[in-house]
């Protein structure tokens, strides 16, 4: 018996072994794949401070990332830190209210919104009777463009200059060159300024002009009539660029297929490096197009929804593309950012805000942390928190089209032009 004992107690020792042997395993195994799955409450704490089109990588990794934007709880939390993040120089950037008096002959104005001090515009556009504008609403590396544009729309009428309000600078820029603008009795020929940036490679700043042809406006218009033979009278795009003081056309393959606003007043956006501007497609699909700045290339991005283009704006919020649009007018306004140029899914759509009766649409302008100013049914100028959906008034009354609210970021760059 105890011979038996001593012979199995190995054989018993070795099964003891190999039993707590397979249990540690067990429990290290268990550990791995706790490890190799995160809770989805710390992966979305980790996420949502990413941007959109990192996020659009990490679907592969786990099919409930995939989803994100479906999850209410990820949404909000996404949201929060979306607003709640701030450039650090946003102290250095300025709100500006630019105003015309339109009881005034459009007399123009522009002011510090929040020290109330006037801008002094330069000597072209010091005069009363002129309809100003600025092209983007917003500065460029503190440097504005800004435009008048004459009843009637004659494109030897329109001057637009360079400004640098800090330094009181300004470059008038040339009209385009006689042998780039084609012309007929039959066709009148309009100029449209559509966008200014800055090429970051070639420390250029650059204007983009959009050319137009228009035989009905003229007095002698025969709808019955063959159109001119023997000259250019489709649409087409300029540039000019401030370092050669020159003029050149753009080339774009497809022109004909897009319906291109104009970006006169002030629905152009520019960020990092291109500028953007809402235009349709065939069947009245909504794009954004996109001109980058150094390499002078389009391309176009895809908007997911259905609707003219005097609803839907662009902006930038955040650091981000932003598309707001205003769904049949009943002043529920949609919000959706952009992830990646050029990819149509990259859209998400973020906000939803409203019903808001008491303002009208369109927005007057966007500012900092998310603020759309709007101009109220009672004339007075308030901003929408996006988030808290809470509207507060600035005191200011405004009349329709007389107003809007751009930014303003000093700079004592030099553009080398006059001085005021």
């Amino acid at each position: 018996m105890d011979y038996q004992q001593k012979k199995s107690s190995p054989f018993n020792s070795f099964m003891d072994y190999q039993q707590k042997l397979s249990l540690s395993f067990n429990k290290w195994s268990d550990s791995k794949v706790s490890r190799k799955y995160i809770d989805d409450d710390v992966a979305f704490h980790v996420l949502s401070k990413l941007p959109i089109k990192s996020l659009k990588r990490f679907g592969c990794v786990r099919k409930s990332w995939s989803i994100l934007f479906e999850n209410s709880h990820f949404i909000n939390m996404f949201r929060n830190h979306f607003i709640s993040h701030s450039n650090s120089d946003d102290h250095h950037t300025y709100l500006l209210i630019f105003k015309r008096d339109c009881a005034d002959r459009y007399h123009p104005e522009l002011h510090l919104l929040d020290s109330r001090i006037k801008l002094t515009l330069p000597p072209p556009f010091q005069e009363v009777d002129l309809y100003l504008n600025i092209l983007g609403k917003t500065s460029v590396n503190g440097i504005f463009c800004i435009g008048r544009n004459y009843e009637g729309g004659d494109s030897n009428k329109v001057k637009y200059v360079l400004w640098n309000p800090a330094i009181e600078e300004f470059v008038v820029i040339p009209p385009s060159p006689d042998e780039l603008v084609p012309k007929h009795p039959r066709l009148r020929v309009f100029h449209d300024f559509h966008g200014f940036g800055y090429d970051q490679v070639r420390d250029d700043f650059k204007v983009i002009q959009y050319v137009t042809f228009d035989s009905s406006s003229c007095n002698d218009y025969d709808p019955d009539s063959p159109p001119p033979q023997g000259i250019m009278y489709f649409s087409f795009f300029e540039i000019y660029s401030l370092r050669n003081n020159s003029w050149k056309i753009l080339h774009m393959d497809d022109m004909a297929n897009w319906y291109v606003g104009n970006a006169f007043y002030g629905e152009e956006l520019y960020m990092n490096g291109a500028c953007h501007w809402l235009v349709t497609g065939r069947h009245d699909q909504i794009f954004m197009m996109s001109f980058d700045m150094s390499h002078e290339v389009f391309f176009t991005t895809p908007i997911d929804e259905r609707s003219d283009l005097d609803d839907g704006h662009l902006t930038a919020l955040n650091g981000s593309i932003a598309f707001i649009i205003n769904h049949d007018k009943n002043n529920i306004f949609h919000i959706s950012i952009l992830g990646e140029l050029g990819v149509k899914e990259s859209w998400i759509k973020l906000f939803i805000c409203g019903p808001m009766p008491s303002i009208d649409w369109p927005p007057i302008g966007f500012g900092k942390k998310g603020y759309i100013f709007f101009r109220k049914i009672d004339d007075e100028l308030a901003y929408v928190d996006l988030s808290t959906q809470i509207i507060e008034e600035l005191g200011i009354k405004g009349e329709d089209y007389c107003c809007y609210i751009g930014l303003y970021k000093e700079s004592l760059l030099s553009i080398g032009g006059s001085s005021n």
